[in-house]
């Protein structure tokens, strides 16, 4: 999963559609659409992702689902940072594909724009929705109805240098004092304790979002002592020297590089990036779940759904297509490959998901939320984003940036 969100909207993209009289044409799809690879007779499924280099195992299971049905897939990769917008263009020229693989906070958004097909029919016939964790389900659902089905997940985690931390004789943190307690006794004057994202993006959204459900609130109640304590658990760590003012600039990479190269004891990161830190990080590499709150535990849950548009004419192809990639027999081979976590319990329970790092990963999964905010999100990110870059740049005061924050989100989530 990627975590920049694009700021575009479908009423602004509709808006533009429409001031310009514009005729949209989408990469190799232009063709694509109700009238083209959606017909009964064509049985061509069209589909779009965001793969640009999509492994053998992505790609088996497309050809697998065709051997099995003779109905060809017309798959279409498109930038991560054009996608939703090129999602919302078609929708708005009536030339949507027949399936999307999408980033999973797009998947409330696009249901509560109309662009989704609602699935909640045929998921409770199909009998195999109690195997998801909550997190990944709640994700494919929007205003009490089902719009997707997981693909995958990953979630945020914390990864700390096992090394220093046995030599200190301090044990992986497992609550905020103790976080705080071990990242203030671990910084040095070449090593900070603590390092995360905190850059103008999702990727820092991400992080602070555990914080606050870990305190017992959310984007509803940013004008509360829990999202007070947050705020201020977060600045403490800046205060103390703990945490650098450069994590106002690093992605959520960024932040576990400095890990990696001894600049700092622990880190927040994601689980897509243990595999890349394992390989090149000098010290024993620790993994632990991200250390409970006031409110006890949670973390931020990424990965992709498959979700099926409404305009599409091969919908019980395309429920097809969907249930035989997330088959257990299907997911196997690519979750191994992708070094993503299933979002299904029955496959996680395998004997590949058993070891570390997997177990502590999916231990984590069980408490990760998902970000159903609907189609405002991204205004709601931006909001928050300024209200903790304002903190810790010395700009804002906690209270009145979360009060400043709540105000522009409350109308948001009201649409």
């Amino acid at each position: 999963m990627k975590l920049e969100f694009t700021r575009m909207t479908r009423r602004a993209v509709l808006a533009a559609t429409l001031a310009a009289g514009m005729s949209v044409a989408v990469g190799a799809c232009a063709s694509s659409g109700p009238g083209a690879g959606s017909s009964s007779e064509a049985k061509t499924l069209v589909l779009w992702d965001y793969q640009q280099e999509p492994g053998k195992e992505y790609l088996k299971r497309l050809s697998d689902y065709t051997a099995e049905t003779g109905v060809e897939i017309e798959r279409v990769g498109i930038k991560y940072e054009d996608f939703l917008g090129k999602i919302l263009q078609a929708a708005a020229a009536n030339k949507l594909p027949d399936v999307i693989m999408i980033d999973n906070p797009w998947n409330s958004a696009l249901a509560a724009e109309g662009v989704l097909t609602d699935l909640t029919d045929r998921v409770e016939e199909w009998g195999e929705w109690d195997q998801y964790y909550d997190g990944p389900a709640e994700s494919a659902t929007w205003d009490g109805k089902i719009y997707g089905v997981p693909n995958e997940s990953n979630n945020l985690i914390m990864y700390y240098d096992k090394t220093v931390f046995d030599e200190a004789g301090l044990a992986a943190p497992t609550t905020w004092d103790e976080l705080s307690s071990a990242a203030q006794e671990l910084t040095t004057d070449d090593r900070y304790g603590f390092s995360t994202s905190m850059i103008k993006s999702e990727n820092s959204v991400f992080v602070f979002e555990a914080l606050l459900w870990q305190a017992g609130a959310d984007l509803d109640s940013l004008d509360s002592p829990e999202a007070l304590e947050a705020m201020e658990f977060l600045e403490s760590l800046q205060e103390t020297g703990a945490m650098s003012e450069e994590a106002l600039s690093w992605d959520l990479r960024a932040g576990v590089t400095e890990l990696v190269n001894g600049r700092s004891a622990i880190a927040f990161g994601g689980t897509w990036d243990g595999g890349w830190i394992a390989e090149n990080m000098e010290n024993e590499l620790g993994i632990a779940p991200l250390p409970a709150g006031p409110n006890g535990e949670a973390s931020n849950l990424g990965g992709e759904n498959w979700a099926i548009t409404t305009t599409s004419k091969l919908q019980d192809e395309a429920w097809d297509l969907v249930t035989f990639a997330v088959d257990p027999d299907q997911s196997m081979g690519y979750l191994i490959e992708s070094g993503q976590l299933p979002s299904r319990k029955d496959i996680a329970e395998a004997p590949e998901f058993a070891e570390e790092p997997f177990a502590t990963y999916i231990e984590q999964l069980q408490v990760a939320r998902a970000r159903v905010y609907g189609p405002e999100y991204p205004r709601m990110a931006d909001a928050l984003t300024q209200a903790f870059q304002s903190v810790l740049s010395g700009q804002q005061e906690p209270e009145a940036a979360l009060q400043e924050a709540a105000s522009a989100i409350e109308p948001l989530l009201a649409k």
